[in-house]
């Protein structure tokens, strides 16, 4: 081979390798741009719509349906800016007492998502504030009771617990999850996610698991809230709303029977019930049975003070996908993770009376559900 053509090989060769070299650097390009794309739109597309058939919350009831309770708090819906995908709700006090927006009618299971910043030009953090989203709450004489949804950026920081305004108090607070304290971040944008199905509502920080609990509450009104006191000062941003459909509760038959030695109520439970719940005077103990005929779980129902014997006690348990807890007189009596479906329940005791049973099941569902 002449010196020539030894050098047209070494020229070719290298010019290949600069082609397969150019090459790969175009599809790495092309790869790293179609990846950065798709995570830019995912970001978009989970903005403006966080669930399988959200809507924008003011879209579906505008704001001239919705109505002021409690303290004479103003609310405004000021236009997108910035980059939002939706209007922002502002509520301002100071006022006396809790003000707040209610919704026009009342809500079943839904989801909700919602971008909250508290704090005001005086009060950047707005530390010294407090508000709350109210769910499945009702009017109760010129005030909103029920659970809230709270927005709390003091020391404490229980934002996203859940609180029975005008009510039980404190239900599921955040005294024993850090990682849930440390998700909202003072003075900026927090996204917060809302879920109610059939007994159970759950919350989420900016992707962080905060609280859970299970009410035999299923429905009622939706509502803002500006607390009372010193200024106070909440905004709202783009609201979406998905509506999942409803729970009610529904009367069952006592069918024990004359051989059913100590036993005063046994109901079976329906495969698609979600919740049993049943008055009972007197001491009893409540037994949860599988298909079976298993038991799954054992309640005590312990004796009141003589003074208060004859009163009955609301005795509620509450499921979905196997796990929930069962309430007494509506506190939390314990939590439980079900093996099987509860199919039948039993009412046992000597002297206790037992009434009015009834079990939660689905009744409608307004949407599909998310396919995801």
């Amino acid at each position: 081979m002449t010196a020539v053509s030894a050098n047209i090989q070494r020229i070719s060769a290298a010019r290949d390798l600069d082609v397969r070299v150019a090459d790969g650097c175009h599809k790495w390009m092309r790869s790293f741009t179609a990846a950065l794309l798709l995570v830019l739109l995912g970001g978009i597309l989970l903005s403006a719509a966080p669930f399988f058939g959200a809507r924008a919350l003011f879209d579906d009831m505008p704001l001239e349906s919705w109505r002021r309770v409690g303290g004479a708090a103003t609310f405004t819906l000021e236009p997108p800016a910035n980059g939002a995908t939706g209007p922002t709700l502002v509520g301002k006090g100071p006022i006396e007492r809790n003000g707040f927006l209610v919704s026009p009618r009342e809500l079943g299971d839904f989801r909700l998502a919602v971008d909250v910043r508290i704090g005001s030009s005086e009060d950047l953090n707005g530390e010294k504030m407090n508000s709350g989203i109210q769910v499945r709450s009702r009017d109760i004489g010129g005030a909103i009771g029920g659970l809230q949804i709270e927005i709390d950026p003091s020391q404490r920081r229980w934002s996203g617990g859940i609180y029975d305004e005008r009510g039980r108090g404190w239900l599921s607070s955040l005294r024993e999850n850090d990682a849930g304290r440390a998700a909202f971040q003072l003075g900026a944008w927090n996204r917060y996610e809302v879920e109610c199905i059939g007994p159970r509502i759950r919350t989420r920080i900016n992707g962080v698991s905060c609280a859970e609990w299970y009410d035999g509450v299923v429905a009622g009104l939706l509502a803002f809230q500006v607390h009372g006191g010193p200024a106070c000062e909440v905004a709202f941003r783009s609201p979406m709303l998905e509506e999942l459909g409803r729970h009610a509760w529904q009367s069952v038959p006592n069918d024990v029977t004359a051989t059913d030695e100590g036993c005063v109520w046994s109901s079976t439970i329906p495969a698609n019930a979600r919740g049993f719940r049943v008055r009972v005077a007197g001491p009893a103990q409540l037994a949860i049975l599988a298909g079976d005929g298993a038991c799954l779980a054992e309640i005590t129902v312990p004796p009141l003070a003589v003074a208060d014997a004859a009163r009955p006690r609301s005795c509620e348990a509450l499921w979905v996908d196997l796990e929930g807890a069962v309430l007494l007189d509506g506190a939390l009596e314990r939590r439980w993770n079900w093996k099987s479906q509860p199919m039948r329940v039993r009412v046992l005791g000597k002297s206790c009376v037992a009434e009015g049973a009834e079990v939660l099941q689905p009744t409608a569902r307004t949407v599909p559900s998310d396919p995801r």
